[in-house]
């Protein structure tokens, strides 16, 4: 059992690995470039409203997980019920799918379209398809209309490249309902329940999701710990085989820190990148192929209460800059104060690029217009806003990422003082719990000299855990 780790990086994956080692009394030093802890699992703290970086909710059907956050948070863990619509051709729409709904607001020539899809995929008509692209993937469970009117401009705006460029993994993951017949057969019937892959409640901190973040981060200083905040990494010395030394930049100071392991949560491929000896050949090439997809988020403060009754609004159109929109009241009403309210706009883009680059100003005037657009908002309702980036949000399932993915993994497997771990760390589009379930089997690796016991395995589920149904759900509930 090693002395000292180091872990690159104090998102949820990295805290939970370092909160667990710290109790054990293994000496433990996180290296953090922002000046917080949590990564995209933050929130952020602007006068008397509390903002999350993007829309991260607990839910987990791994019952030790739940113990642990619960034994962390206690009273501050509520259950919160999640309501979600999508903002289509200037009307609201369920999600998932309600027949009254779907009857009253979609235009009829809309409507057939979708029941002719019906009848083409339930005789097959794209039974010959195979699973390799998004776009393959949605017209053979939903048909062309679904597609072009929403699954495809959606992801489109999300991910910056056309459908048919994306692999079928991410929707697989991702897209809740099934199929289309899934979607008649439940408005035919009536019956309300989602799909299995649907949570319809979540757990949530009353002071935003970066309340757990907070809460690990002080339990690790209390054993000895040590977090150092705005240090940017800038050269991972290997040597033989291990990593010899770290050497970061801490406001303007350049340091170096040693330990016998390394747990990292970077970017796979800045990580890679970082490495001395400079990698070359097909290292260097795969490192450069490994992309990942940023988020500008625009958070505004209003002098309004009552906004909409959503957790999530999914806006697919275009000419609405922004692809999703949270009202914060409804995640948590101690994030806001009495009688305000806010709202988190997220905004899909490319390091660099026009949106990423874009004056806050301008920013917020398209934002603004698409807010009153929808009806959601007036501009004298505004108080204040403010703006923030994450340059590594999502990473980019593009078709051939696999190869890439796993020659990234071939060349980790030959260091042999290093788990690499979470969303940009095994570059793999995981939920919150899946990060902290990783920390938590990345810290028992070390403890007990495992050899990456089911690291590898975690985040492959297709099915979200639904809290309505949960023994966890009624103790947080009824506290």
């Amino acid at each position: 059992m090693p002395k000292r780790v180091v872990i690159l990086g104090a998102g949820i994956a990295g805290l939970s690995a370092a909160w667990e080692l710290s109790k054990e009394g293994i000496d433990v030093d996180v290296i953090e470039s922002q000046p917080c802890v949590g990564g995209l699992c933050r929130s952020i703290r602007k006068n008397d409203f509390i903002f999350d970086l993007g829309g991260h909710r607990f839910v987990t059907k791994d019952t030790a997980i739940f113990n642990k956050i619960e034994g962390l948070l206690g009273n501050d863990l509520m259950v919160r019920r999640r309501k979600s619509v999508i903002y289509l051709k200037g009307k609201f729409f369920a999600y998932p799918p309600e027949l009254y709904d779907i009857l009253r607001k979609m235009r009829p020539d809309i409507s057939a379209r979708c029941a002719f899809d019906f009848f083409m995929v339930k005789f097959g008509a794209y039974s010959g398809m195979q699973d390799i692209s998004l776009k393959n993937w949605v017209l053979k469970r939903f048909g062309r209309t679904m597609y072009d009117i929403y699954f495809g401009p959606y992801s489109k705006k999300l991910w910056g490249i056309a459908p048919d460029k994306i692999s079928a993994d991410w929707a697989g993951q991702r897209i809740s309902l099934l199929n289309i017949m899934d979607v008649v057969l439940r408005l035919l019937s009536g019956r309300n329940n989602s799909p299995r892959t649907y949570a319809h409640n979540f757990i949530y901190p009353k002071k935003g999701i970066g309340q757990i973040a907070q809460a690990m981060a002080e339990e690790i200083t209390s054993k000895n710990g040590r977090i150092h905040l705005n240090s940017i990494v800038e050269k991972i010395i290997l040597d033989r085989g291990r990593i010899k030394s770290i050497i970061y930049r801490q406001s303007g100071v350049e340091k170096e820190i040693s330990a016998e392991l390394i747990v990292s949560t970077m970017p796979l491929p800045e990580f890679m990148l970082s490495i001395e000896p400079k990698i070359s050949g097909s290292q260097l090439h795969t490192a450069k192929s490994m992309a990942f997809r940023g988020i500008k988020f625009v958070h505004i403060t209003l002098d309004k209460e009552k906004i909409t009754d959503n957790t999530w609004i999914y806006v697919p159109e275009g000419k609405y800059i922004f692809f999703r929109i949270q009202d914060r009241r409804n995640w948590s009403p101690y994030v806001v104060p009495e009688g305000k309210n806010a709202l988190t706009l997220e905004i899909a883009c490319n390091k660099g690029d026009d949106i990423w680059n874009m004056n806050d100003n301008a920013l917020l005037k398209r934002c603004v217009s698409g807010l009153e657009n929808m009806g959601l908002i007036r501009r004298k309702d505004i108080s204040g806003y403010f703006t923030e980036s994450a340059e590594h949000a999502y990473p980019v399932y593009s078709l051939g990422y696999k190869e890439n993915v796993q020659q990234a993994y071939d060349f980790l497997s030959g260091i042999k003082n290093l788990i690499s771990i979470g969303r940009q760390g095994l570059y793999r589009y995981n939920n919150m719990d899946h990060s902290i379930k990783m920390g938590l089997l990345a810290a028992d690796n070390i403890l007990h000299d495992n050899c990456e016991r089911d690291i590898f395995s975690v985040a492959t589920e297709d099915v979200i855990f639904d809290w309505q149904h949960s023994g966890c759900c009624e103790r947080v509930s009824g506290r």
